[in-house]
């Protein structure tokens, strides 16, 4: 089996620490599953990493979800809203916004939403997990349910929080090492 956080690189591993001290054992078994590990390959900039356009590192829907879920348990060391934060983009596709407009929902984005129950209940390895932890699928699959992971703009939930934050990673405003060593000090 894949050990994602076992394999993070530095400054993504720093930066999930800002976000939570704490990775909790129960979120690392869900990210290391198949179905989001599929996440990993997909840039969180709806495809503009494939432009010359724009000047960007590789940050995948994968570290995005991660990156939810770290500041949901951070805030409310509650399991059902931090893998409701973790499932958010389970569903979504290769330029996954760009999707949504082609769906006619540029103003909503959640038309790439509509299959997470989907992918939740054909995980076979999320399925056990979910079960082994007394967690129904309608408790992690609609992560509209609680307002730390989603609120209508412009209040701030997790999901914008972490898409910002990250905007600003390492060098484009902020650098995790400044913090890490502010924290430290």
């Amino acid at each position: 089996m894949y050990h994602y956080f076992e394999n993070l690189e530095k400054p993504i591993e720093e930066y999930f620490h800002i976000l939570s001290e704490e990775i909790p054992d129960f979120l690392k078994n869900y990210v290391n599953t198949p179905a989001m590990q599929r996440l990993g390959g997909i840039g969180r900039s709806c495809g503009t990493f494939y432009s010359k356009m724009y000047q960007q590192d590789w940050y995948s829907t994968l570290e995005h979800s991660v990156g939810v879920a770290l500041i949901i348990w951070h805030f409310t060391k509650d399991k059902k809203q931090t893998l409701a934060g973790l499932f958010h983009d389970i569903s979504t596709p290769v330029f996954q916004h760009t999707v949504d407009f082609m769906n006619g929902d540029y103003e909503s984005q959640e038309s790439t939403e509509e299959l997470t129950t989907k992918m939740i209940t054909e995980s076979k390895e999320i399925m056990c997990l979910l079960k082994e932890d007394g967690i129904k699928v309608e408790e992690v699959d609609n992560y509209h349910q609680y307002p730390i992971a989603d609120n209508e703009r412009p209040k701030l939930a997790s999901d914008r929080l972490e898409y910002t934050f990250s905007d600003g990673f390492d060098g484009r405003i902020w650098y995790s090492s400044e913090i890490v060593e502010d924290k430290r000090n």
